[in-house]
């Protein structure tokens, strides 16, 4: 190759990803500051997410308190984290709005990422109501 350009060729999009995203890591966890990643797991497997998270939260290899802040759409990785106070919730409630989980959730006898996927945080899932509207309005739709 002659041009880092021509990596799409050769890699996979995950590939790509993981190489960008990690080596942004190691630049971060020796200089300390912020990793934002937009949609964690697209184009990344979802262990490979988890051990990200996980080598932020090692203070043997974060030793200048480096911040991962990412958005995701996996619930499940809600349960890497032992605390409720680094995770926010956004939701679309008349307006979008943006709360500490640990307002909602103080509870230990419950996974995070059920909690999430129940809506027993009120405003995780879709609502039946909507679904089955949206399911109304296709049949009147589609003929």
């Amino acid at each position: 190759m002659t041009n880092e350009r021509e990596l799409n060729v050769y890699l996979s999009s995950g590939t790509i990803k993981g190489l960008t995203v990690y080596m942004a890591a190691l630049e971060i966890f020796q200089n300390g500051g912020y990793l934002i990643v937009d949609e964690m797991e697209n184009h990344f497997n979802r262990e490979l997410v988890a051990v990200l998270i996980r080598l932020f939260q090692n203070q043997k290899i974060n030793k200048k308190g480096a911040v991962l802040l990412f958005s995701t759409h996996y619930p499940a990785l809600l349960d890497e984290f032992d605390r409720n106070d680094n995770t926010y919730i956004v939701r679309n409630e008349g307006g979008i709005t943006i709360e500490n989980l640990s307002t909602r959730f103080q509870r230990n006898d419950i996974k995070k990422s059920v909690a999430y996927e129940s809506d027993y945080l009120n405003g995780t899932a879709p609502s039946y109501e909507a679904i089955m509207g949206y399911k109304k309005y296709l049949q009147g739709e589609i003929k």
